[in-house]
């Protein structure tokens, strides 16, 4: 809503407020035709309508134009409306606007207002700020037909919430949206992770007016249900900023690339189906928030290994990068995943999600070590098959869990070497 006008209505309520006022409504706009001395000019009018519900069961509809000015009144005893003394003289098409603006829901203050206190305090910003964010046109909003009535019917409060919650939040320059009817795993949408409707979104946004708020990187979620309505995404708790000691590893969306991340914020979800899911949130090189979805270890919740959110810039993760955070290799995998990673690191190569799978019969370190171990040796081959030669290679990287690979690669080349040589001489 445009600032000016919200406190137009704001003034006008204050002085035109009777006992019995229950709200105020910016319906739209008229035009007329006045004489001036250099001859005709056209002259447009914001109206607002007070309803006051009256001791005896009736409602009364006063109109008002922007300069505070009684318009008209009506009834919804006989639903006419009269024109004041100083517009009765006014041409007919004067009065047909003001009766179809009548039928319009327009834009209630109460309504607004309390919406505006709901997102401040979400966001941890002013009212003021909201508003400075938004401009809205309101003659656009005002196109709902059906006859004037004391309260808007629920269809109609719905529609008008989710117009205005719609344009504040196209107003807010840096927020990222992430449809939740995406999977994240095998079986589960985010959506349903998230205890949340199929259908709604999670809005991410960052803000510098956010001031007092426990959140240190101005980051804030919301969720907006399909319906439009806005609220707050409780489910998500701030557990690491900046300073956070968590190690991160992200895949990117078909797996052919993992890379330790720099993250902003991560937020532990509460939720009724997955345990130690995380949510993450940072800027990427462009400046665009992006949002990731991930599980930490069951033990020292120090680890996460997570995936990149589809989004409008981003495409949809692949099955098999669903895979890795299903049930059964998901948040019991992640020290797993956590090991073979830092197994991989420090190779000539970029770790793709083979190098990340927890699954050490994968990925190119794995396969590059055993062709090394086979060419210390060339007794190791006549006697170990490649497959035996792994499974002493996994069964080193357990008993060693101290020691970097390079140190692990040695102990098997040596210890294969010894029993070949006394099975060779056999």
């Amino acid at each position: 809503m445009d600032k000016d006008l919200y406190e137009m209505m704001q003034k006008i309520l204050e002085i035109k407020k009777t006992n019995f006022t229950e709200d105020i409504r910016y319906l739209g706009t008229i035009t007329s035709n006045e004489s001036t001395p250099t001859g005709s000019v056209q002259v447009t009018r914001d109206i607002f309508m007070l309803i006051d519900q009256m001791p005896d069961g009736s409602a009364v509809q006063k109109f008002y134009d922007g300069d505070g000015n009684f318009v008209a009144g009506s009834s919804n005893l006989d639903n006419k409306i009269y024109p004041s003394a100083t517009f009765a003289e006014e041409d007919l098409s004067f009065m047909g606007q003001l009766e179809d603006l009548s039928k319009t829901s327009g834009i209630s203050l109460n309504e607004f207002d309390n919406y505006l206190e709901n997102i401040a305090k979400t966001l941890g910003v002013s009212k003021e700020d909201i508003l400075s964010m938004s401009t809205v046109d309101l003659n656009q909003k005002v196109a709902t037909k059906g006859k004037i009535q004391l309260g808007l019917d629920e269809d109609d409060k719905e529609n008008e919430q989710s117009s205005i919650n719609a344009d504040i939040l196209n107003n807010i320059s840096k927020k990222q949206e992430i449809d939740l009817n995406q999977k994240v795993d095998d079986d589960h949408t985010l959506a349903e992770i998230l205890g949340v409707p199929a259908g709604s979104k999670l809005i991410s946004v960052y803000s510098d007016r956010i001031e007092n708020n426990p959140n240190t990187t101005r980051f804030s979620h919301l969720i907006q249900t399909p319906d439009g309505k806005i609220e707050p995404a409780s489910m998500l708790k701030q557990v690491g900023g900046k300073t956070s000691d968590k190690t991160i590893y992200q895949t990117n969306r078909d797996g052919s690339k993992v890379e330790k991340l720099s993250v902003d914020s991560t937020y532990s979800i509460d939720s009724p189906i997955v345990d130690n899911a995380i949510i993450t949130a940072r800027f990427d090189s462009m400046g665009y928030i992006e949002v990731g979805y991930g599980q930490t270890d069951r033990t020292s919740h120090r680890d996460a290994f997570t995936q990149e959110l589809e989004t409008e810039r981003t495409r949809y993760t692949t099955k098999e990068v669903r895979d890795e955070f299903s049930e059964n290799k998901g948040i019991d995998n992640v020290q797993d995943k956590m090991d073979e990673i830092k197994m991989h690191e420090g190779h000539d190569h970029n770790l793709s999600l083979e190098d990340a799978d927890g699954d050490l019969s994968t990925g190119e370190a794995h396969d590059i070590a055993i062709e090394r171990i086979k060419a210390s040796d060339s007794m190791i081959s006549e006697v170990f098959t490649d497959n035996e030669i792994s499974e002493r290679l996994e069964t080193m990287i357990k008993e060693n869990p101290d020691k970097d690979f390079e140190e692990i690669v040695e102990l098997t080349q040596k210890d294969l070497s010894e029993d070949a040589s006394r099975m060779h001489v056999r």
